[in-house]
């Protein structure tokens, strides 16, 4: 029958699935894969890390090579043709590509060719033939320098002293070193002694820091210091950018207004001359509200030194443009009373100071 023959369930008949166990090895391939992100991500976030400070570290060398092109600049404008070179050199060495520096270096190459070099400076320099003097005869000598103000050449036998013994009075001998470089320092920022002809705020600056290595600085060394590289800096910006120059100058000038560079122009000079061209700059501009802080800046240079005829003439018509005269009204001329009471009739008005008639 065909009950017999055929299954009683047909699903008996069909195939079953099997639920298999989880695998080790799928295992070990999820956590590698995870593995493998992390090191991606973080492999990614340091290297965006890296871009951005390389980015930055090229930010601060071209800001660096701009102000080695201005100060370039002005080394050839005062016909210091070997220096502006050097200037210039360095920076085909930090960027070969940068714009212009080539062109200008190949000028001041043929500028040198026919300028001729002036003779350096005699300078007093040490002596490489050992000093057989004794300790005692190389002392005298440093304290007759000291006494007469010969920084360089005090230094000059401070270190053939140290040469010789370098125990020798070591706390005497550092103290001299110290009141020597100290002085040579503030000598060459400010243009005095051996330095009265021609500043060096480079070398003072120099000087200066070598002090500190025997002990800090007094407060009048150390503001000078601080003034010197003001002025650099503010030189740097010099027909640059005026906002600039006034800042630097302004923290200059009022302290150190005789501090001067090797073009020998004064702080106070160099202040009074930016803010007169800061405030041709604002004069320049569209709107009246901008031209009229000229008057702000051309005042204060006023206050450094007079305004000459040209600034005076300027001053005046933008003092007239800012604020116009305004008219004064005149005086309204009395109008006669009317006395309700008289039919409309004029009651002529009386002054009180007039005698009356008899």
């Amino acid at each position: 029958m065909m009950s017999e023959t055929q299954p009683s369930n047909l699903s008996d008949t069909q195939p079953r699935k099997v639920k298999s166990k989880p695998s080790r090895a799928g295992f070990w391939i999820s956590l590698l894969v995870l593995a493998f992100a992390l090191i991606l991500g973080t492999t990614a976030g340091y290297g965006e890390g890296v871009r951005e400070r390389l980015n930055a570290q090229k930010t601060a060398v071209a800001g660096s090579l701009g102000e080695q092109l201005t100060l370039a600049q002005q080394e050839i404008d005062a016909g210091r043709y070997d220096v502006a070179r050097q200037r210039l050199e360095y920076i085909l060495q930090q960027d070969a590509s940068y714009p212009g520096v080539a062109a200008m270096l190949a000028d001041v190459l043929v500028k040198q060719s026919i300028t001729p070099t002036p003779l350096p400076t005699a300078t007093p320099t040490i002596t490489p033939t050992p000093d057989l003097r004794s300790q005692e005869a190389i002392f005298a000598q440093a304290q007759q320098q000291a006494q007469s103000k010969d920084w360089t050449g005090l230094l000059g036998s401070l270190d053939s002293l140290r040469k010789a013994d370098p125990t020798y009075k070591v706390v005497i001998v550092d103290g001299l070193y110290y009141t020597a470089l100290r002085n040579r320092g503030v000598d060459q920022i400010m243009g005095q002694g051996a330095y009265a002809q021609i500043t060096n705020m480079e070398g003072g600056i120099y000087d200066l820091t070598l002090a500190e290595r025997f002990g800090p600085l007094d407060g009048y060394a150390d503001g000078l210091r601080t003034g010197a590289r003001l002025y650099i800096t503010a030189s740097s910006f010099w027909d640059v950018d005026w906002v600039q120059a006034v800042n630097y100058f302004r923290q200059v000038a009022p302290l150190y207004p005789n501090l001067r560079d090797a073009s020998n122009v004064t702080a106070s000079q160099r202040l009074h001359r930016a803010l007169l061209k800061y405030g041709d700059q604002m004069a320049a501009n569209g709107r009246l509200k901008d031209r009229c802080v000229a008057l702000d800046l051309w005042s204060e240079a006023n206050n450094i030194a007079p305004l000459n005829g040209e600034y005076s003439t300027k001053y005046n018509q933008l003092n007239l443009e800012c604020y116009p005269p305004t008219e004064v009204p005149t005086e309204a001329p009395a109008q006669p009373t009317t006395d309700p009471n008289a039919g409309g009739g004029e009651v002529p008005t009386v002054d009180p100071n007039e005698t009356p008639s008899s």
